[in-house]
């Protein structure tokens, strides 16, 4: 049924610094009940996945009325570029003009033990001594971070002044053949606060992917001579 499709155009995929303009047009999977984002393809199996072949690269989306979820599989690592360092951002547009008008960035931020037993009670009530303890036989935990960007990579804040996007939320797994990158975009409210237009069922959504490249320091290191990048496109244009 028309009102269970959400079109997302999808624009090949370039590596290394250009987004060529070909795109497809891709309806994505109703979603029944919402996905666990955990970075597995449990849930994934049985729909339709779209690949990039010269990067080995597959992916597909699920949607309800409010949210988009994307699954993202590498096949090679060599095209993970410095995915860990930049994060991921998928660029939404509301207007059919595949331009980079806002981004959801995905980062993973590297936090103590202490400082993830606070967020862990801020969000789940007061923890017991003996699960603080179990807790701090590790050092240190990755937790996942999400903001709305610019066209520049620059944070966007929304009316009440945070950057963070409620209910964004990203998972990876490494598996022995792929690794595996799981996502939960809030569509609705996203775009909604930030383009004024909300993105929903039966409309169309240009949706772009963004990756890699050198950071500050790496491109430090790479003008010594040291180190070397390259930046995963996918979609919208600049």
């Amino acid at each position: 049924r028309i009102r269970n499709i959400f079109v997302v155009c999808i624009m090949v995929l370039a590596f290394v610094f250009i987004a060529l303009a070909k795109e497809k047009s891709i309806e994505s999977v109703w979603a029944k009940s919402p996905v666990k984002i955990d970075g597995l393809d449990d849930e994934w199996k049985q729909d339709p996945f779209h690949a990039e072949k010269k990067v080995k690269v597959e992916y597909a989306f699920r949607n309800d009325p409010d949210t988009l979820y994307v699954f993202f599989k590498f096949n090679d690592v060599k095209y993970l570029s410095s995915i860990d360092i930049t994060g991921m951002t998928i660029w939404i547009d509301t207007q059919q003009k595949k331009k980079k008008n806002l981004g959801v960035k995905f980062t993973k931020e590297k936090i103590s033990a202490d400082e993830y037993i606070s967020i862990l009670e801020k969000q789940q009530g007061n923890i017991s001594d003996e699960q603080k303890e179990k807790l701090r036989s590790n050092d240190s935990y990755f937790i996942s971070q999400s903001e709305a960007v610019d066209k520049k990579g620059n944070p966007l804040e929304s009316g009440a002044g945070s950057k963070a996007i409620r209910g964004a939320a990203f998972n990876v797994s490494v598996q022995k053949d792929a690794t595996t990158y799981e996502f939960r975009v809030p569509l609705k409210d996203v775009t909604g606060t930030f383009l004024g237009t909300e993105g929903g069922p039966g409309n169309f959504v240009s949706v772009g992917f963004e990756w890699g490249g050198l950071t500050d320091e790496m491109r430090e290191a790479y003008m010594k001579g040291d180190a070397s990048g390259g930046t995963g496109r996918m979609g919208i244009s600049e």
